[in-house]
């Protein structure tokens, strides 16, 4: 049996946060206007049910939760599931951040292949399939939200499939 408590959505949030703070082999850190890392004392990625709330002094952060995705037929080793990342900050940077994130899971298969080279030496027992990202809510997008006040959010869908 798998590791139940190996998700794979933390997977991405690391492999996010490394990819923003240049700790991923040959990949530039991102520009300090983007997502300035140095800026954090947490990775600032928090599911929606955290008991605590973020470190909401220090923007952008993201909340996320994820569901799992009926499996197409009988072929039960393959997991898919859907994340949603709400990206609360000021604008324009959620924007940045925003592109930051598209730009680096848009891939398919390319992106799965290069979260998977990264996450080689933590040896994890997820392997993706592949990634993608859309803009999840286009009418709620760049609005400003009574409990984030005046800051503003934005808003990803990813999907993904993996095997554990």
């Amino acid at each position: 049996m798998s590791n139940p408590m190996e998700l794979a959505i933390v997977h991405i949030n690391n492999y996010l946060w490394d990819l923003v703070s240049g700790s991923v082999s040959g990949q530039p850190a991102a520009a300090s206007a983007v997502w300035n890392s140095d800026n954090y004392t947490f990775k600032p990625f928090y599911p929606v049910s955290e008991n605590l709330a973020p470190d909401s002094a220090t923007m952008p952060f993201i909340l996320y939760d994820y569901m799992f995705l009926p499996k197409p037929g009988t072929f039960w080793p393959l997991q898919k599931e859907e994340a949603d990342y709400i990206i609360v900050g000021d604008l324009p940077q959620i924007f940045y951040v925003k592109n930051y994130i598209v730009d680096a899971l848009e891939k398919f298969d390319e992106s799965a292949n290069e979260i998977n080279n990264h996450l080689l030496t933590a040896s994890p027992s997820i392997k993706f399939k592949y990634i993608t990202v859309d803009q999840d809510s286009y009418i709620a997008d760049e609005k400003r939200i009574d409990s984030f006040k005046p800051k503003f959010i934005t808003c990803l869908k990813l999907t993904y499939e993996y095997t554990k």
